[in-house]
């Protein structure tokens, strides 16, 4: 068990990776989702002050730790007021926003960062797995459940046995597959599998994933989470971020995917695309997702995850689902109260 960890906090408006961190990311092959110019593009294009750490066991870097402080903000530099610091990772929903080099040191890390944390009314983790669950709730805390990530788990020696294994399920392949061949005016074409004959700008990408925002959100109380100009940036410039594109013969963008690559499970990340009444096609996404299973299968990879979104769709194409938790840790009275305007937004130990 590691004893002791401690949080060293950095500047989320400061371009230099902080010492340690790459080495641990490559170390404990965490794949791209966890590259700093990831984390920093979406610490700049988020609405609430990003808090970026890492963990240290001694001087050696043990952890990372990302989130957002949500609340009312004041100052020049909107430094939060007491209110809730969400610990969740900044790329992707699919992950916490604490990882460790060893699992039985996630509690200890929970730990560090509830002692490092000075004038919130609580400490907010996501994305936390039944796993997880015990170490988490340590002292009094509420939980809820949240939605499931959905994840394609490979167990298949080749294509044909993973569309076999969907059983009736597997009718929307077979449909979409045969449509998009005979569509003479579609190009397919991905840096999984060679270089792509036309960029995509961070604008092109952009604008297709913000109109799939609009066109699925239902729940009007709930904020749009468009994607920003910093995230788009980075996703398209970013090496280990696969895009996958679908252009029609005049090299119009109908659609593009991104996927974060990893050793074992790659993210799904975004997926834009043009309205049918636009010029856009059908079924692109099912085509997509079924053939970030085929690369999957074919470089031995453990599957992907696919996030939280469109559970029935993914079920269709034989995701699986985990059940995941929201933990509230509320602060101790002695740590709600700051002594003075600072300490409000800035842990007892200064960023670097």
């Amino acid at each position: 068990m590691h004893q002791g960890l401690t949080v060293r906090r950095h500047d989320p408006h400061r371009v230099a990776e902080p010492d340690g961190w790459a080495d641990f990311v490559a170390k404990n092959r965490l794949g791209v989702a966890w590259s700093w110019p990831l984390v920093l593009a979406a610490a700049a294009g988020g609405q609430q002050t990003a808090l970026i750490g890492t963990l240290h066991d001694g001087s050696a870097v043990a952890g990372l730790v990302t989130g957002r402080f949500i609340g009312p903000r004041i100052g020049r530099r909107r430094a939060p007021m007491a209110g809730i610091l969400d610990i969740d990772s900044l790329t992707t929903s699919c992950f916490p926003g604490i990882v460790t080099a060893q699992p039985e040191a996630f509690g200890d890390a929970v730990h560090a960062v509830l002692a490092e944390v000075r004038g919130v009314q609580g400490v907010l983790l996501r994305q936390i797995i039944a796993d997880t669950l015990p170490a988490v709730l340590r002292r009094p805390a509420i939980t809820r459940e949240g939605g499931p990530i959905a994840h394609f788990a490979n167990r298949f020696g080749d294509f044909d046995a993973y569309a076999h294994s969907l059983g009736r399920r597997r009718g929307p392949l077979r449909p979409v597959y045969n449509r998009l061949a005979r569509d003479t005016d579609l190009v397919v074409e991905s840096t999984m599998d060679g270089e792509l004959s036309a960029p995509v700008t961070p604008l092109d990408l952009r604008r297709l994933v913000n109109l799939v925002v609009d066109r699925h959100h239902t729940r009007r109380w709930l904020r749009k989470r468009y994607l920003s100009e910093a995230v788009a940036a980075a996703q398209v410039g970013t090496p280990g971020v696969h895009l996958r594109t679908y252009r029609d013969r005049a090299g119009r963008l109908l659609a593009v995917h991104t996927i974060l690559d990893h050793p074992e499970l790659p993210v799904s990340s975004a997926w834009g695309s043009l309205d049918l009444a636009d010029g856009g096609r059908k079924d692109l996404w099912f085509h997509s997702n079924a053939e970030l299973a085929r690369w999957c299968i074919e470089t031995g990879r453990a599957g992907f995850l696919s996030g939280q979104g469109s559970l029935t769709e993914k079920q269709r194409l034989g995701h699986e689902l985990t059940r995941q938790w929201a933990v509230l840790i509320p602060s101790s009275p002695r740590r709600r109260t700051a002594p003075d305007r600072q300490q409000t937004s800035v842990p007892s130990a200064a960023p670097d």
